[in-house]
């Protein structure tokens, strides 16, 4: 049975790709062996789609690649150095707070992690869980009833960068009244945060509102 061009034309394509029937495919060959022009046709899908082709430029590629490259290392550069100068802030900060925090002095208050003891004739005192810098010492002698009376009072002062770093085991001594400074004539240390002005020379009224607003700590 003869076919028409046409048709043979249409399923060319498929024939050519190799997904029609065996079927049809006996009938493509019989036919392409006594029709020439549809083995040209046939020839004419079997050659290179030169209308497609796009030639590449091969320096412009390079350069569109080394360009690619390059934004590539540009933002890699820019995240490294968000980095480095998020971790330099960091850094500033922390050095500044700790800055702040080891010269930011203030009073210690008392909760129960201040003791005062004579040891080896002197009088000493135990600070728990910080480390003082400063002590302010006053003695202070009053008469009462016909009795002299000779008190101490004192107070110490530190950073709140050693009230962080400082564990609660460790404990700091320092002296407040040595032996050969008179330790054995004290009657009694009192902690006292207020206002020393005056202190040495206040009459036993104003001198006994101080102690009931200190802390007494030692006596003997």
């Amino acid at each position: 049975m003869k076919y028409p061009c046409s048709l043979i034309q249409d399923l060319l394509p498929l024939y050519h790709d190799g997904v029609c029937s065996e079927e049809s495919r006996n009938i493509i060959e019989n036919h392409l062996a006594e029709c020439s022009s549809c083995k040209n046709y046939y020839h004419s899908l079997c050659e290179p789609d030169e209308i497609f082709a796009v030639p590449q430029n091969v320096e412009l590629e390079m350069k569109k690649a080394a360009s690619f490259r390059s934004i590539k290392r540009r933002i890699r550069t820019k995240q490294i150095l968000a980095i480095l100068f998020a971790f330099i802030i960091f850094a500033a900060t922390g050095f500044s707070i700790v800055g702040f925090l080891k010269k930011s002095d203030q009073v210690i208050s008392y909760d129960d992690n201040i003791s005062v003891s004579m040891t080896d004739g002197s009088l000493t005192v135990r600070l728990q869980g910080s480390q003082a810098n400063y002590l302010k010492i006053k003695k202070v002698e009053s008469e009462h009833n016909g009795k002299m009376n000779t008190y101490l009072f004192f107070y110490m002062s530190g950073t709140k960068w050693d009230d962080i770093v400082t564990n609660d085991d460790v404990f700091s001594e320092y002296v407040l009244c040595a032996d050969d400074k008179g330790a054995e004539y004290i009657d009694c240390v009192f902690y006292y945060t207020g206002d020393y002005t005056g202190i040495e020379s206040m009459d036993i009224d104003n001198l006994q509102k101080v102690i009931d607003n200190s802390v007494l700590l030692w006596s003997k």
